[in-house]
């Protein structure tokens, strides 16, 4: 495999791993807040059972009609927080039925009460049946801060079970992908030095004279092939009588050749095999020492998200071949309208990054971001198709909307999105989504 794949297949695994770990918290988030809904609404309930306990103990004292629609309030209240919709489980929800069982026991206890005390006679037997009655009254009271003590566990319980499995998938999720990545960078890692240490070693028995030794590397990469022009450079060599001058300068040339090779290979890892801008990678190394320079020298500059409008369309009818053309030509337009301190990368797909170097104003930056959609809406002539292509760009500041790399990355993306999702755009800036009423 080469190493550009392997390196693609390496950011592939490393935003695999960021995806994953971020879905889990997302995972974990949520449930924190179902734990806290669920917690809040059985204090609610508790306090209505606490607010029904006294009032049946003034009801009990004074007996008047006050008391007696206070009473009834706070039972509709309790029985209204008993019945409202939560993601409760089976236990649980057998904890809330047996609640408001007890709530309508309670309710007949009274009714029973009110019923019977026109057929009390005398006073003994109205004493004997308020007893009883409170005696019921106080049983069912405690048997709901039982139950309500039970809830409280439960959900507790199922919270502590669910977080320690939160906690082992995170683990086992987040172990596997990040021993994944550790592997096939190591395996990359190796295969780059056993390439560079091949290299080496011919180089070196070149150099001490040794024209018939020839490099032997198995591996079908970017090593093979300068493993191949080095043997060719020896053979070539080898078969030639010339004087040791004349040795002395085929050898020069063609390490001269191996370095070139060797500056290449840098040169594929840091820039788009399509378009020969920087990947994503390098523009983001780019844009760190950019910050660093103009934050020594408080210079200010911009960032520019590109995103390509009607290109899927381009694809899906034109076919792959005119879609890359068509990245080729936006990536040479777009290197053609910059400046010398300016530089354009492609972070994938239909995606353009550009930074400006040294520009203040905000009349500055609309009018070099106006320059670049009138250069990307040019017309395109491909055989008999004449192709047109929009954009729509997202603008962030420095050091305005951040100072480092992936905070001005983030607003610039953030923005795009907008202009992407309203025609009456074709750029915004970040510092224009909060006026313009955008979460």
């Amino acid at each position: 495999m080469r190493f550009a794949a392997r390196l693609n297949l390496t950011a592939f695994l490393c935003t695999l791993l960021t995806l994953a770990v971020g879905a889990t918290l997302f995972q974990a988030h949520l449930y924190q807040q179902k734990i806290y809904s669920q917690l809040n609404h059985s204090m609610r309930i508790q306090l209505s059972i606490d607010s029904l306990r006294s009032q049946l103990w003034l009801y009990e004292e004074y007996s008047d009609q006050m008391s007696l629609n206070e009473l009834n309030t706070r039972q509709a209240n309790l029985a209204f927080e008993l019945t409202r919709k939560m993601q409760w489980n089976s236990q649980q929800q057998r904890v809330l039925d047996n609640l408001n069982r007890l709530n309508t026991n309670i309710r007949v206890l009274f009714n029973t009460q009110l019923s019977k005390s026109s057929q009390i006679q005398t006073e003994q037997e109205r004493i004997n049946s308020e007893r009883l009655l409170k005696a019921k009254y106080s049983m069912n009271i405690e048997r709901m801060t039982e139950d309500m003590t039970n809830l409280h566990q439960l959900t507790i319980a199922q919270a502590k079970q669910t977080q320690q499995t939160l906690l082992i998938v995170v683990s086992v999720v987040v172990f596997l992908l990040s021993l994944t990545v550790t592997l096939w960078s190591s395996m990359t890692l190796f295969r780059f030095r056993q390439g560079m240490k091949t290299l080496i070693i011919g180089m070196k028995n070149l150099a001490e004279g040794h024209l018939h030794s020839r490099i032997k590397y198995q591996n079908t990469d970017e090593f093979s092939e300068m493993a191949q022009h080095f043997n060719q450079m020896t053979s070539s060599l080898e078969s030639t009588t010339i004087k040791k001058e004349a040795l002395k300068e085929e050898v020069a040339r063609q390490t001269q050749k191996l370095t070139e090779q060797q500056v290449k290979l840098t040169y594929l890892a840091e820039h788009d095999e399509l378009t020969a801008i920087y990947n994503r990678r390098a523009f983001i190394k780019q844009i760190d020492l950019a910050i660093t320079r103009d934050a020594r020298s408080q210079q200010q500059a911009a960032l520019l998200f590109i995103d390509l409008d009607r290109f899927k369309i381009i694809n899906d009818t034109l076919g792959h071949q005119t879609g890359d053309e068509v990245l080729t030509q936006i990536a040479k337009r777009l290197i053609m309208s910059l400046r010398s301190s300016d530089f354009v990368g492609r972070f994938g797909g239909d995606e353009f990054v550009v930074w400006l170097d040294f520009i203040e104003s905000r009349t500055d930056i609309i009018a070099k971001t106006q320059q670049i959609l009138d250069v990307i809406k040019l017309p395109m002539k491909m055989g008999n198709d004449t192709i047109n292509v929009g954009a729509s760009i997202g603008i962030s500041q420095f050091p305005a909307h951040g100072k480092n790399s992936l905070t001005l990355i983030t607003a610039a993306d953030t923005a795009m999105y907008i202009a992407k999702h309203d025609p009456r755009r074709e750029y915004c800036l970040f510092e224009d989504i909060d006026q313009a009423g955008y979460d």
